[in-house]
């Protein structure tokens, strides 16, 4: 598949939120130990020059973090087209943990005929890259023109449509002598997530974070490394609602009186959408956003790995499916799209579960929190 599809604006930060995940508060926790190494200064401080993952220790390459940290249950990778799959059983008697709307036991059958092979990891900035140089498609409105941001060749590549992601496994298997690329469906992606335990979250059915005396300890990349990291680095920098419907219009206060994290890894002060304050609506997020979020270098938080020996498949980014679902999430609740799943740097605790459902986008935009794992047959 070939062609090209128009760069869109960066989103806004109320549809970014729809894109986000379930709710404003993180509930269960994530990835990144950090800790503050100062005293807050009094008075603006110098803003972070990169994201928070792309200064921190957990951005290391997926060789050199994940590959000695595999589940003792994954099977062996394979290399195919510079792609490291991972090879997941059939599973005829798969169930989805919830419904649509997340209702516990509710969720319907969907037989998993065949053994297949996924991604070990997100597609990354730096094989995008490679594809592009390959096609006539267009780069990411993040990029700066047909590069990505520095340092960020080992993150997950984000805001590529459905027909941008589907593209690429074209292109996969064009060069594949006996394989064929495609994305995964949302059985499929759930089965390997859950793995054969059914677990909750990939590594197992309790998220683990915890938060105290300034250091975030966590298995995956949600919406609290990014807060403990300000908190830890930024904590007294004035950030500034900008956004002109907020009832603080062109207020400003430190960030340390915006966000909080809980001792389990929840987030509050987030977002609000009936007040348009909380972090989202900042010049200081709109400064992160403006180089791709708060993604980690995939693979940088090898003791979230799943059963099969997938990484990132809490947290990060969202990843396309194959699936046609009726959202009951976000700005698409309501209507026929794409599902999506796993959670994102944006995202709360809850969205990062293995069971959760029912976000969805329509396939012809790109997203900020969402990026592609690759599936593959052979032939």
């Amino acid at each position: 598949m070939t062609g090209t599809h128009s760069r869109q604006p960066l989103l806004s930060r109320r549809k970014l939120f729809a894109l986000g995940g379930a709710g404003a508060a993180g509930l269960l926790g994530t990835a990144l130990a950090l800790q503050a190494t100062a005293k807050p200064a009094h008075g603006r401080r110098p803003r972070p020059a990169t994201s928070p993952s792309a200064s921190s220790s957990a951005t290391a390459s997926p060789s050199a973090s994940a590959s000695a940290s595999a589940s003792t249950d994954a099977s062996a990778a394979t290399t195919v087209a510079g792609q490291t799959l991972v090879e997941v059983p059939a599973n005829l008697s798969f169930v989805f943990a919830t419904d649509l709307s997340n209702n516990a036991g509710a969720g319907e059958a969907s037989a998993i005929a065949s053994a297949y092979s996924l991604g070990a990891y997100e597609v990354t900035n730096a094989q995008y890259k490679t594809f592009l140089d390959d096609s006539s498609r267009t780069a990411p409105s993040y990029w700066d023109g047909d590069d990505f941001p520095s340092g960020k060749d080992e993150h997950p590549v984000l805001y590529v449509s459905l027909e941008d992601a589907e593209a690429y496994c074209d292109w996969l298997t064009d060069q594949a002598d006996g394989w064929t690329f495609r994305l995964p469906t949302e059985a499929e992606w759930e089965n390997a997530a859950r793995g054969p335990d059914a677990y909750a979250y990939p590594w197992g059915d309790t998220a683990g974070t915890t938060y105290a005396s300034g250091v975030l300890t966590s298995k995956y990349n949600y919406n609290a490394v990014c807060a403990a990291y300000y908190l830890a680095n930024y904590g007294s920098t004035e950030a500034t609602y900008n956004n002109k419907n907020s009832t603080r219009y062109g207020e400003s206060e430190p960030i340390s009186d915006i966000i909080a994290v809980t001792s389990t890894g929840g987030v509050s002060g987030w977002i609000d959408h009936t007040t348009w304050t909380g972090f989202v609506y900042t010049d200081v997020f709109d400064e992160l956003t403006a180089s791709g979020g708060n993604t980690s270098a995939v693979g940088a938080y090898p003791d979230g790995a799943s059963s099969y020996g997938a990484y990132d498949m809490a947290g990060n980014c969202f990843e396309w499916t194959s699936s046609i679902i009726t959202a009951t999430n976000g700005g698409e609740a309501g209507q026929q799209v794409n599902a999506v799943r796993g959670g994102s740097w944006y995202a709360n605790g809850r969205s990062c579960a293995t069971s959760y459902r029912g976000e969805g986008r329509d396939g012809s935009g790109g997203y900020l929190t969402v990026g592609i794992r690759v599936a593959a047959d052979r032939s």
